[in-house]
């Protein structure tokens, strides 16, 4: 998936909210730990990103993925974790998170894209995940849970991938909490500037997962999946926007834009 936002554009407001304040929301409104289904394409209250829920995801290419079918869901495995509820076969709906599964023989990946209202700075943006099962990247991802990847979008409509791999290599996942007191899970911090440089231009981003755990170990085909819990605060620098790049970035699913490896964001 070279096309970026799948979804419509949000209001622009600040970029602030924290993974604290989403659990405590969540908890303070009298939420329990079932699962809330929610509309495609979902807005947090107050925030200026929309979360739209992807399937049939290729992994780290995220070629063939659709939003069709598919809506974001919170609350599955813990409070204020969003996830994916897919369509396994027709008229058949499974929640589920950010992870590998099967489609016909082929195993593909769910996706949550989030779509700013603005150009934002990279500096500071990060998005806070849970659900992966370890204490600590020693021994990378554990190959019976899941391992994550991303997509950023930058200027021109152009994206970039980084899989586990990247991610380790960049360091640019950290450890929030090993026990988070509401979630009852792990907590990690992925730092957008960390992969991109701290200067970029980002208009959105797209999480999914990886088939491989960071170090060529192979994951296991049916995830046990990670969760977005938050996109936390960054530098919101409101960029003009180029009538082409708004076309190319309000272009259809099956729109072939040119993607770069390693080289998108100067700024590095």
């Amino acid at each position: 998936m070279n096309t970026p936002s799948f979804a419509s554009q949000p209001a622009r407001l600040p970029v602030s909210v924290s993974a604290a304040a989403v659990l405590l929301a969540l908890t303070g409104i009298g939420f329990a730990s079932s699962t809330i289904e929610l509309s495609q394409s979902y807005v947090p209250a107050g925030d200026n990103y929309s979360i739209t829920a992807l399937q049939n995801l290729t992994p780290l290419t995220f070629y063939g993925g659709t939003p069709g079918g598919a809506n974001p869901n919170v609350n599955l495995e813990f409070q204020g974790g969003f996830g994916v509820r897919y369509e396994s076969a027709p008229g058949q709906l499974t929640d589920f998170g950010i992870g590998l599964y099967d489609a016909s023989g082929h195993t593909v990946t769910t996706g949550l894209d989030i779509a700013f209202g603005q150009w934002v700075s990279s500096h500071g943006l990060s998005a806070t995940l849970g659900g992966f099962g370890i204490q600590n990247l020693s021994a990378d991802f554990n190959t019976g849970m899941v391992a994550p990847t991303i997509t950023i979008y930058g200027t021109l409509g152009l994206s970039e991938q980084f899989s586990a791999a990247d991610i380790l290599a960049n360091h640019a996942l950290t450890l929030l909490t090993s026990d988070d007191p509401i979630a009852k899970t792990d907590l990690w911090k992925l730092d957008l500037g960390a992969l991109v440089g701290p200067d970029a231009q980002i208009y959105g981003f797209a999480l999914g997962a990886d088939t491989h755990n960071g170090s060529g170990a192979l994951m296991a085909a049916k995830s046990d999946p990670y969760f977005l819990v938050a996109v936390d605060g960054c530098d919101c620098a409101m960029v003009p926007e180029p009538g082409s790049a708004f076309l190319i970035l309000s272009a259809g699913l099956g729109t072939l834009i040119i993607t770069r490896r390693r080289n998108l964001f100067s700024s590095r």
